[in-house]
């Protein structure tokens, strides 16, 4: 989003350890630089749902048991990105955005385990708060239809074109305990891959307009925060219900789930296993950022279609 939004997510002093390092300020630019991406095998259409989906507890642990231990996990995580043309009427929308709007999706996953469309305005977020709206109001719609949406993260052909890659966060520095992955040139898809160059023929020869999803079990134990500073639009669902709320066409921006603090709102509790389900879409030149920074270790894959 090419638009710079002077709106940010402000982190207590909890999370100071986790604070994402600024990634340039102004408009956004489409910085050339490794994404750390790979993978990328091509398809579309219905895929079999693999046992063990989201949505919920998933496992009890034995008291004073870590929730990683023995695990089949790591930090690499699986994602299936979607790529889409500026045909599609929220991608490269005649609007460029404005701030971090909340209140576009339903507060709970749908039963698809996929992000319900709820509203197309939205409000503008609470700077203080992970979830809530502020005190004044905004008019343009920054979403078409709910329809338009519903192809966002399912596979529609001739539509959206769909890649399955990996993403992996790396312990920065050896040793620290926290897991980051950080690209200021967020293009997960190849020029030659998808719609190619989208825009058409846009002057950075970069791939924009897709969207990033991801299904992931995690053991849930106190302490643990996940920090995500990026655009566009970013929800993460953590035991099925929305824990940060990012949405709109907006410039790079932060948001943490303390899952301590909102372990109620999010009916967890330490020493259990619970899904996160992140969905990201950029739809709007001329930048793309994604950090995410953790202090949880290890992930379980799960694939949902």
């Amino acid at each position: 989003m090419a638009f710079r939004s002077a709106f940010f997510v402000l982190v207590a002093a909890s999370f100071a350890a986790f604070a994402c390092s600024a990634s340039g300020g102004g408009s956004k630019v489409g910085d050339d630089g490794a994404d750390g991406v790979t993978g990328g095998a091509t398809g579309s259409g219905g895929t079999t749902n693999i046992p063990g989906g989201t949505g919920g507890s998933a496992a009890i642990l034995e008291p004073g048991t870590p929730p990683d231990a023995g695990a089949d996990c790591d930090s690499v995580l699986e994602v299936t990105y979607r790529d889409f043309s500026e045909a599609h009427p929220d991608f490269e929308m005649d609007f460029r955005g404005d701030v971090v709007r909340r209140g576009l999706v339903a507060p709970a996953l749908g039963a698809d385990q996929k992000p319900t469309f709820l509203n197309n305005v939205g409000c503008p977020a609470e700077p203080m708060t992970p979830l809530a709206c502020a005190n004044w109001t905004v008019t343009t719609p920054t979403l078409s239809t709910a329809e338009a949406f519903a192809q966002w993260y399912t596979d529609v052909p001739d539509v959206n074109i769909t890649f399955e890659k990996q993403l992996e966060l790396t312990e920065t520095p050896p040793g620290s305990g926290e897991y980051t992955f950080d690209s200021t040139s967020f293009f997960p898809l190849e020029p030659s891959e998808g719609f190619g160059v989208t825009p058409a023929g846009h002057y950075t020869g970069k791939n924009y307009l897709f969207t990033t999803e991801i299904h992931v079990k995690f053991g849930y134990r106190a302490g643990q925060l996940f920090t995500f500073r990026g655009d566009d639009d970013l929800w993460i669902f953590v035991n099925g219900k929305l824990a940060l709320d990012l949405g709109s066409l907006h410039g790079p921006e932060l948001g943490t789930i303390d899952f301590d603090a909102q372990a109620a709102t999010l009916g967890i509790s330490p020493g259990q296993t619970y899904s996160m389900d992140i969905f990201h879409a950029e739809r709007h030149t001329d930048g793309s950022n994604f950090r995410v920074t953790t202090n949880i270790a290890c992930f379980t894959d799960v694939i949902v279609r």
